[in-house]
């Protein structure tokens, strides 16, 4: 499973919560860190992506608080930084199968000839479980058409994985930017980000 941590369009203080959050998860949790958004200032991210099996971490999404003087704003009122743990759905690339192409044959509807025109020399490959074809009456050769449908219907297949994948990409940035204040999942306290009290999560 993958997970967001992210400061939404959190100031520099709540961008540390998360970096500190992170250092906490460690040693704690599996995971593994595959993008990490860094803030201006040192030591403060403003999103992190994980991947873990471990389920543990289910149990930690939500909205998270941590309650500290700013370290960088020594004279700012507000204490409470809230950051967040969201769930992200994996996305998983359709695997091109070339055994479940099917091939077709048709009569070229060019001008070129006798051969052109009275031959099945044109090739129609499709690709069921994607919805996807690709047409070649490019050469007189059957064989060779057979070869330029099936490039372009995997160029096709390409390109549509490569549109979900970022599809994905800005849902997950929409949601790891939609940060809810309130009901915190876990607490935490001052500088040395001390956990003060969970709600029924094991540890």
């Amino acid at each position: 499973m993958l997970m967001t941590i992210s400061s939404g369009n959190g100031v520099d203080e709540v961008c540390r919560a998360v970096f500190l959050f992170v250092k906490w998860l460690e040693g704690k949790y599996d995971f593994e860190v595959l993008k990490i958004e860094y803030a201006k200032c040192e030591n403060c991210y403003k999103s992190v992506l994980i991947k873990s099996k471990d389920r543990r971490l289910l149990g930690l999404e939500g909205t998270h608080l941590w309650r500290c003087q700013s370290p960088f704003r020594p004279k700012h009122k507000r204490k409470n930084w809230y950051f967040s743990l969201t769930i992200q759905s994996e996305f998983e690339t359709a695997q091109f199968n070339e055994n479940q192409v099917v091939y077709q044959t048709l009569k070229s509807p060019k001008k070129g000839g006798q051969h052109v025109n009275k031959t099945s020399s044109g090739v129609r490959a499709l690709y069921p479980p994607l919805g996807l074809e690709a047409i070649s009456f490019d050469e007189r050769s059957q064989h060779l058409n057979k070869k330029i449908a099936l490039k372009r219907l995997l160029a096709k297949a390409e390109e549509l994985n490569r549109k979900q994948k970022a599809k994905q990409k800005t849902q997950r940035w929409q949601e790891s930017r939609a940060l809810k204040r309130g009901g915190a999942v876990l607490v935490f306290e001052e500088f040395n980000f001390k956990m003060k009290y969970k709600s029924s999560i094991s540890p």
